[in-house]
């Protein structure tokens, strides 16, 4: 089982993500979620998850701000950007952190399972080289 952590600050958007995860990816469990970036570095520091799937504008803390304190401490963590931002310089800093996919909103549920799946696969690699 994998543990993914939802950060967005949109309740509604969360909502959708987890539910289509949990129809789709029974192989994932949700393990928390987060509405802003500092709470999202707080529960990504407590739950330890496998992959975060996160939004970048956000109160408090940007997504990237977020996702560049969290592989600090979990470097090994895949972060995955879930926003409405299409911006390049927002693309280049996602880069320069690691993040592995960037995704706009709105996504279709199928472009999101098979993007988890792809991330799912990266970290079963992962685990199996170590």
């Amino acid at each position: 089982m994998y543990k993914l952590l939802i950060v967005d600050d949109e309740p509604l958007e969360r909502q959708a993500v987890r539910f289509i995860l949990d129809r789709h990816c029974p192989q994932i469990t949700v393990v928390g979620e987060a509405g802003d970036g500092v709470l999202a570095v707080q529960a990504a520091a407590l739950v330890q998850p496998d992959i975060i799937l996160m939004d970048i504008q956000m109160p408090k803390m940007s997504g990237l701000d977020a996702a560049r304190r969290i592989r600090k401490k979990l470097p090994n963590v895949k972060i995955m950007m879930l926003t409405a931002a299409d911006n390049a310089d927002y693309r280049k800093a996602a880069t320069q952190i690691g993040v592995e996919e960037y995704m706009l909103k709105p996504v279709r549920p199928d472009k999101l399972v098979h993007t988890v799946h792809g991330i799912l696969a990266q970290v079963l690699k992962k685990s199996i080289a170590l």
